[in-house]
This record gives C-alpha cells, sequence and structure tokens, in this order.
C-alpha cells in the first residue's frame, strides 16, 4: 500500500489528537519545545516588569493580587514549636514571641508583615529570596538572627557559567551535580541607580542560607514565572479599552447638542447673526464645531433649530462584554469573579459557599507548601539552630536527633464563618461524633487548645472569685463560659 505524500514530501498522516493537527487548522500556531529554563531566560524579567506595572496601573491586576496574598496570610502566621520535650516546646515559644518582632533589619514589619511581603512579591514577580543575617552576641536582640527580603531581580537570571566539571551556575543559582550549593545576588538592586552594579560582582551565598521562595511549574525549573502571566496581555488590552472609553465618555459629555437650519443661503456663511462681523476670512477653513459649557442653550437667530444629541448608552450589550471579559481576567488570576470585582449580583449564600470552598482549598494548598513550609518553616529552622548554637537553651543530641527541635505547628489565620451558628455547631457536632477532635479544630483556628482552656479556666475562676466577693451564691447564667452550675437530683454538678 502506498504512502500519500504532502506537497513537502512528507507522509500525510492523520493525527490522533486533534490539537496536534497541523495545517490547516493548526496554521499559525507556534509552540515552540523549550525547557523549563530555557523558556524563562529571556522571558522572567519582562513578565516581572509588566506585572509591577499593571499591579502600579490596572484596578484589576491591583486587586487580584492583594486579595489572594491577604486571603493567604490572613494577619499572620500562628508558629509553635510541637517538641515533644516539654520544657524545650515551651521556653522556644515564649522566646518566638519576642524575636517574631526582631526580625526584620529595618524594624518595620514583624514576622507576619514579612509572609505578607514575601508572598506578595512571589505572586507578583514569581518569587523572592530571603537571606539569613548572621548577627553579634552583643547586637542587643533577643537571637542574634535578622532575614532580608531579597527582590527576583537581585539574583542575575542571565549569570550562566561553567565553574567545574561537576559544578555551574544556572540563571544565578549554584549547582553541585543536582544540589543547590549557593545563590549569586547583586550588591545592590540593578535598577535601582543607587549603585553600579554588574555580573563581575555579585556575592556568593550558600544555599543554607537563603530560602528561595517560589512555585515551580516544571519539574527543574530553577527560577519562577509570575502566576499572572496568562492574564498580562488580557490585562494590559482590557485596561486600555476601558480607559479609552471612560475618556470618550469624558469627551462626549461636554457636547450638549447640534444647531442646524433647515434653509441655508449663501450669505450665512460671511457674517455672524449677532455680531454681524465677517465670520470667517478668506483664507481660513470654517470651523466644525462649537466650544460651549455643557448644559447651556444658545440663542439662536430664525431658521435655527437645536438637536440635543441622546445620553451615552456605551454602546450595545457593553456590560454583558465587560463581565464576560472579567470573568476570563479572574481565571487567569485564579481568583472568583465576585472577590476579584466586587459585583456580587446573583449570587446566594450556596453558590458563595461552592466557590469559596474552591478558591480556598487553593489558597489552602499555598499556605501549606509555599509560604507554610518555604517562609514559616524555613525561618523558623534557622531561629531555633541560633537559639542552641548560641545556648539560649539546652538541646540535648541536637546534633544527632535535629528534627525533634525542628518540629513546629505552622497555623495560618483562620477563616472567617460565612454563617457562624452552622460552621460552629458543625465544628461541635464533628468532634462529639468522633470525626474529629478539639485539639484539630482549634488549629483550623490558627489557635493553641491547651493555651485556650488555661485562659478560660483562670476566666472562670476569676468570675467564681468575684461572685463570692460581691456574696453571690448562684450567679445568674450569662450563656457560654460563665454559665451557672446547678446542682441535679444527685447532686453532681452539670453545666
Amino acid at each position: 500500500m502506498g504512502l500519500i505524500l504532502g506537497l513537502d514530501g512528507k507522509p500525510l498522516a492523520s493525527q490522533s489528537y486533534e490539537g496536534a493537527t497541523r495545517e490547516p487548522r493548526g496554521r499559525n500556531w507556534p509552540a515552540p519545545s523549550v525547557g523549563p529554563n530555557r523558556a524563562l531566560a529571556s522571558a522572567g524579567k519582562p513578565l516581572r516588569n509588566r506585572t509591577r506595572h499593571a499591579y502600579r496601573n490596572s484596578l484589576l491586576m491591583r486587586s487580584g493580587l492583594n486579595k489572594n496574598t491577604t486571603n493567604e496570610i490572613g494577619k499572620g502566621f500562628t508558629i509553635m514549636s510541637s517538641c515533644d520535650d516539654d520544657d524545650f516546646r515551651k521556653s522556644v515559644n515564649k522566646l518566638w514571641s519576642v524575636i517574631s518582632k526582631e526580625l526584620d533589619p529595618w524594624g518595620d514589619l514583624n514576622f507576619g508583615g514579612i509572609c505578607h511581603l514575601a508572598a506578595l512579591s512571589r505572586r507578583m514577580s514569581g518569587e523572592v529570596f530571603i537571606r539569613r543575617l548572621n548577627r553579634r552576641i552583643d547586637s542587643g536582640l533577643v537571637a542574634p538572627i535578622q532575614i532580608e527580603l531579597l527582590e527576583a531581580d537581585m539574583c542575575p537570571q542571565e549569570l550562566n557559567r561553567r565553574i567545574s566539571s561537576t559544578r555551574r551556575i544556572i540563571q544565578g543559582v549554584e549547582f553541585n551535580g543536582k544540589v543547590k550549593v549557593a545563590y549569586w545576588f547583586y550588591k545592590a538592586h540593578p535598577d535601582d541607580g543607587i549603585e553600579s552594579v554588574s555580573l563581575n560582582d555579585c556575592i556568593r551565598v550558600p544555599a543554607r542560607e537563603v530560602i528561595h521562595h517560589y512555585m515551580p511549574l516544571r519539574p527543574g525549573q530553577v527560577r519562577a514565572e509570575p502566576p499572572t502571566a496568562a492574564a498580562l496581555i488580557k490585562d494590559r488590552t482590557f485596561h486600555e479599552y476601558n480607559d479609552h472609553e471612560l475618556i470618550r465618555k469624558r469627551e462626549r459629555a461636554g457636547i450638549t447638542g447640534v444647531l442646524y437650519r433647515e434653509s441655508f443661503g449663501e450669505a450665512d456663511w460671511e457674517f455672524d447673526p449677532h455680531t454681524g462681523k465677517d465670520m470667517y476670512g478668506d483664507s481660513e477653513p470654517a470651523n466644525a464645531k462649537e466650544t460651549i459649557a455643557a448644559g447651556s442653550w444658545l440663542r439662536m437667530v430664525p431658521g435655527e433649530k437645536a438637536l440635543p444629541f441622546d445620553g451615552d448608552d456605551t454602546g450595545q450589550g457593553y456590560a454583558d462584554f465587560v463581565r464576560w471579559e472579567s470573568l476570563l481576567y479572574s481565571a487567569g488570576m485564579d481568583i472568583p469573579y465576585p472577590l476579584l470585582t466586587g459585583d456580587w449580583s446573583g449570587l446566594n449564600d450556596r453558590l458563595v459557599r461552592a466557590f469559596l470552598n474552591e478558591y480556598r482549598r487553593s489558597i489552602s494548598f499555598d499556605q501549606e507548601n509555599l509560604s507554610g513550609f518555604q517562609v514559616g518553616f524555613g525561618v523558623w529552622r534557622w531561629v531555633v539552630e541560633v537559639i542552641i548554637s548560641t545556648g539560649l537553651l539546652s538541646a540535648p543530641n541536637f546534633a544527632s536527633d535535629p528534627w525533634k527541635y525542628y518540629s513546629v505547628d505552622v497555623r495560618p489565620d483562620a477563616w472567617k464563618h460565612l454563617h457562624p451558628e452552622q460552621d460552629i455547631n458543625a465544628r461541635n457536632k464533628a468532634v462529639a461524633s468522633h470525626i474529629s477532635n478539639g485539639e484539630r479544630e482549634a488549629a483550623e483556628y490558627g489557635t493553641d487548645i491547651e493555651k485556650n482552656m488555661q485562659v478560660n479556666a483562670k476566666l472562670l475562676k476569676q468570675w467564681q472569685t468575684i461572685c463570692e466577693k460581691e456574696g453571690i451564691e448562684s450567679p445568674a447564667k450569662l450563656g457560654g463560659l460563665f454559665s451557672a452550675m446547678e446542682k441535679n437530683g444527685g447532686g453532681e454538678d452539670e453545666a
């Protein structure tokens, strides 16, 4: 059986996948085969710069990035040691409560603020670097450690160099075989214009001193792309379109109508009917419009009529068009349309629950595996090492079993209830039916159940003491924690 050849001399074989179709439906469909690092070698910097420009100027881009970051970080992560050694756990948690407020070398942010800035930088630039700064023992800090956030631009993506047969630098990251061993940074931001920088004058920082906060999208990807990459062109086009539409409406608002005459003679071109002066010089063309104050009506001469313009309907179907484009935009930003735009029309509580649950599932992944693991656990590990190495706390066998002391519970800020009564009742029933437990539910709230019980017991004791002092033997029921204790028929207390 012979083969049927095309004009190019190649066999015309049918494709098993329609998406792999070539001519004619696949014409003008560029899909280059590039590796994960080659794809970002030249595209990384323009994507970062365009996203930052959009954040500065585009309302939807700013809204999407801010709201995704706020939902991921909330008011900050609660970090608590879960070490089996009770004394170490209580002591390190007490130290962390102070250290978390001293980590910023500029003194502007606490740990929650650092997490927020790191997450916003990751969403805007695709990545951010966190560098450990070792301080002197006599620096006045509780623990001699602080951290510095470095923008993605500080690590030169164009730095590629072979150092030895096993060591090479790929886009600013040094590898020994397959292991990251160091990062290379400029001494100053290359685009701030404060200092002159070059690739030959970079600083090598060991990988153990750096946290690379990013989300790789392909195996083997060294650097990251902004998550806004797919929405950038649409953001730019949509922003310009709406801006032009707004300008058109503004310019048109100053034009009230047109004056015309049903009959017009030759002499009417020569003189102004109000002043009798020459309307135009011999070499001057007639004006196509007159500038008048908005809302004014001119007194007309006999024969002239006024034709007011209709109101601006902004074009047929404009609202539907803008809504659909915003829906596509929100899909590219991975944020529900109502959260992005503030348009909650046509929604009920069930629909809101449905899309918020899906959205929160996505955000929970980022909380657990990106900001929680990379930033929260990474910084905690540095702090524990410094606390132990400087003798602030004793940690027997730390060299042989460090993970015992690294053990930590990173808890993100709890989601607010969509329906407080239903949500809390559901949690209570889950604990009562042993589907869940009190510790897990407290963790979902971002709190420590043991600390909650201690505080509640302390408050209850204070309440009872005050009642006794005031001579109240059986205080009235106030509900919740301070409910009065009643005696049942068997003589036992029950709430």
